[in-house]
């Protein structure tokens, strides 16, 4: 479910346009044509095939390569030419290589015997093998399922293909079949200190917070089309989350085991708000805390934040989903003279992000990779933060003041608590 919340951002970005000043926010203008050519880039290297080539994991490539153009659908038609029909084309091939390579399997108990079918029983798995890395894989592939069910796919309830093995599936079956698996492959207090978490592949019985984030992205995107988690999956999670997070707010690879860095407080915060954790919990505040005090940092191996795309991306979904994209008490530790320190209450961290994001694109669309994420995969992973990409937002815990002003105020925008 969309919502309106980009209204105190725009109004944000409009004032830092109109300011005087060394340091300028990117104007919507030049926004618009980072998005554009960042469009232009991924539209040109997607194979005849309908995946992206990444050395194996092409599975994952076409999944945020999908996501991210279809994130940008109101930016299809911008040039003169216009792309609506071409552009569409290209998603309907890249979904539709996506659900011919799925897999499915049977799943009934977590392992340590608690049942994680709706209704009990046996019930149908669905992932994406991913050279292995399937968690990865799936997490970047499920928001891209829920995107195009909901926009061209006819919702949860239409059947999303007639071939392949999810043959006869709906949209909302598969995402619950998305669900099952990673409810499935949980760990649980049989591994110690692995607790709530997941690893490459899901019911290895290991954890880490890196693969972690995108078991719960994936749960997140899933409800979106109906699917339903089962509360011992979130039970577990938040044992996870209370290990893994160090006394500085960051959160850690293991518990006890770095890095503990920018990427993985990002999906921390994202796994906070799945568990209905609002912007004054403790814990949320001591990640947001973490992340003021780094913001400023380049890109350092599995560390780091400005141009080390994994990174920001992590961040911008844990800060769009606890903050909002017009806050500017969270992140205060800008970069200097990008739009930040010298520019006052004008600029806040979306257009610290968008600013440089414009400065750094290449020249043919692409935006910079580094380490393990190199392109297409770093451009599909940092494009959709230029244009405030909403990340469905969870029910606040029950008692919060965060739900009670919902209910008062019966509004969806109100309910974003937006800054």
């Amino acid at each position: 479910m969309k919502r309106v919340k980009r209204l105190t951002a725009l109004i944000a970005v409009a004032f830092s346009t109109l300011s005087a000043g060394t340091a300028m926010a990117a104007t919507d203008g030049e926004i618009q044509t980072a998005i554009d050519n960042g469009l232009g880039y991924l539209s040109g290297t997607q194979t005849m095939g309908g995946y992206w080539n990444y050395g194996g994991y092409e599975q994952a490539a076409t999944g945020s390569a999908a996501y991210a153009m279809m994130t940008q659908q109101g930016h299809w038609g911008d040039l003169a030419a216009g792309n609506v029909a071409a552009y569409k084309a290209q998603v309907d091939n890249a979904i539709a290589y996506l659900l011919s390579t799925a897999t499915t399997t049977t799943v009934s108990t977590r392992n340590d015997g608690a049942n994680i079918c709706p209704g009990g029983g046996s019930c149908t798995g669905v992932y994406w093998y991913g050279a292995g890395e399937t968690t990865y894989t799936t997490g970047l592939i499920a928001p891209a399922i829920a995107e195009y069910a909901t926009r061209f796919g006819g919702g949860a309830g239409a059947v999303a293909t007639t071939t392949g093995p999810l043959a006869g599936m709906t949209w909302g079956q598969i995402a619950q079949g998305i669900t099952n698996t990673f409810s499935a492959g949980q760990s649980s207090a049989i591994n110690g200190n692995r607790d709530g978490g997941w690893r490459y592949f899901p019911g290895t019985g290991d954890s880490d917070s890196s693969t972690t984030q995108w078991a719960v992205i994936s749960l997140i995107y899933n409800q979106t089309l109906g699917a339903t988690t089962p509360q011992t999956v979130k039970d577990h999670l938040a044992v996870w989350l209370a290990n893994a997070q160090a006394a500085d707010g960051s959160a850690c690879y293991q518990p006890g085991v770095g890095p503990c860095d920018q990427a993985d407080t990002g999906g921390l915060l994202v796994a906070l708000n799945f568990l209905g954790k609002g912007s004054s919990d403790p814990a949320v505040q001591k990640a947001l805390n973490y992340l003021n005090n780094h913001w400023q940092e380049g890109q350092l191996g599995w560390n780091g934040n400005f141009g080390q795309p994994y990174a920001m991306w992590a961040e911008y979904k844990g800060l769009e989903l606890t903050v909002g994209l017009g806050n500017n008490t969270a992140i205060t530790n800008l970069l200097p003279g990008n739009c930040g320190n010298d520019r006052g209450a004008d600029c806040n961290w979306w257009q610290d992000y968008n600013q440089w994001l414009v400065a750094n694109q290449a020249g043919d669309g692409s935006f910079p990779g580094y380490y393990y994420w190199g392109n297409p995969l770093a451009t599909s992973l940092v494009l959709p933060i230029l244009s405030g990409t909403e990340i469905p937002q969870q029910t606040p815990e029950p008692g919060s003041l965060a739900l009670l002003l919902a209910a008062l105020a019966g509004s969806a925008a109100f309910a974003r608590r937006r800054a």
